[in-house]
């Protein structure tokens, strides 16, 4: 029985409370879930208490890089409960391949791949650069400050998606107002009113993909849609999963790629010295994002479940234990980063960063991604050179995810 709105709120309020307190007493994890601008210190503390501690709030906490990677490929520890169940909506993130373990997981995870590998994401740089010029050309040609996110971050991933899955050109308007409205089911619905709205939205592009799937059947073409219904139409996979994969894709794949894209730009800018490196060496976007993904990633925080009685780290974790995994964190521990609170896109990053997880939750768009924020920074540093900030930046409101609302930029036309 789904809670009312009264219940809802009710634990909303006790949620924010408790965790506000335990804030204010000192604990740096619920520092942590009360996002702060600057979450980074709250990481360092976090690793002072040890390599794995039990956060006042009754979690265990880790933001050791070599311990969070070990329990992230460790297939003791999984998305849900030991009994497959999962937590409330508003703490959990979806009920797609995020939310499920295997056998199911690993089953959709396969469907998928042939659309989100590597070799498959690199074919795409051309259509990304082409996206990417198009959207610049319209920005220059105002010349006027703009929001950099909702003008240029957000818009390229979406459309690169839209293609990708296969959405028709006169869908596309009303599948990134949709998807926009999805995020929180990544950030980690925290209000009634974001749970309401984020329900209203599934069930809209629940709709909407059912029309474009009817048109897919009749009308083949190169995208994931087509692809998925040869596999209904084998019988590998069943219609009632279908539309939820191609809902998932677009929300996993859009949102961490706009915020790459957003604190990639913020930390070029806020130091200087190295936006005018890239500006001179345009071969280095690739290093710009992959430090980005280690400097200041989407993706703050995993969550683990403890699917039996686990000994690590010093600690006898009980069946259902909750992990919390700080990834914004393990991507600054000093023992594996030198001077990890510097912004180098020059650093050669000789360990894996967590921006994308580990083990078999490894984010499938990875490479994508990476190559769309490549793509856009190098254009960017090329195309406006004299990029600057134009007012005070905006944060959302997330823990989990970390990104900008409002990023406000000016720029003179280069050529």
């Amino acid at each position: 029985m789904q809670p009312s709105e009264r219940q809802m709120r009710a634990q909303l309020a006790i949620f924010h409370d408790f965790i506000r307190t335990q804030a204010e007493r000192g604990d740096p994890y619920s520092k942590v879930l009360a996002i702060p601008d600057d979450p980074y210190p709250h990481y360092d503390e976090i690793r002072a208490r040890g390599r794995l501690y039990r956060s006042a709030i009754g979690s265990w906490v880790t933001a050791d890089h070599k311990l969070a990677n070990t329990i992230l490929r460790d297939r003791r520890f999984g998305v849900r409960k030991a009994n497959g169940e999962k937590l409330p909506e508003f703490m959990s993130f979806d009920n797609s391949m995020l939310g499920v373990d295997p056998p199911d997981h690993t089953r959709l995870r396969r469907i998928a791949a042939p659309t989100l590998n590597p070799r498959t994401a690199d074919g795409w740089r051309s259509r990304i650069q082409e996206i990417c010029d198009e959207l610049i050309d319209g920005l220059l040609a105002e010349d006027k400050p703009f929001d950099l996110m909702t003008t240029f971050a957000q818009q390229l991933p979406v459309a690169v998606i839209a293609d990708l899955v296969g959405i028709p050109e006169r869908h596309r308007g009303a599948f990134y107002r949709i998807s926009r409205r999805m995020t929180p089911l990544l950030e980690g619905v925290v209000t009634y009113e974001q749970t309401q709205s984020t329900q209203a939205a599934i069930r809209e592009i629940t709709e909407l993909l059912v029309d474009v799937v009817a048109e897919r059947k009749a009308d083949p073409q190169d995208d994931m849609i087509t692809r998925l219904l040869a596999l209904v139409d084998e019988g590998s996979m069943s219609m009632a999963e279908l539309v939820p994969m191609v809902t998932f894709v677009p929300l996993a794949g859009s949102e961490t790629t706009v915020n790459l894209i957003g604190n990639g730009v913020l930390a070029l800018l806020t130091h200087p010295e190295q936006w005018r490196l890239l500006v001179e060496r345009p071969e280095l976007a690739a290093g710009a994002a992959e430090e980005t993904l280690r400097f200041d990633p989407s993706v703050q925080t995993y969550r683990r479940i403890a699917h039996e009685r686990i000994e690590i780290a010093g600690w006898t974790l009980p069946v259902d234990a909750e992990l919390a995994i700080m990834a914004g964190g393990a991507n600054r521990d000093p023992q594996v980063f030198p001077d990890p609170n510097r912004f180098d896109i020059t650093r050669t990053i000789g360990a894996d960063t967590l921006a994308f997880s580990a083990g078999i939750h490894y984010c499938m768009g990875a490479s994508l991604a990476k190559l769309e924020a490549e793509v856009a920074f190098a254009t960017l540093a090329t195309r406006m050179p004299e990029l600057r900030r134009a007012g005070p930046v905006r944060r959302g409101d997330s823990f989990i995810i970390r990104g900008l609302r409002e990023f406000p930029v000016a720029a003179r036309r280069a050529f």
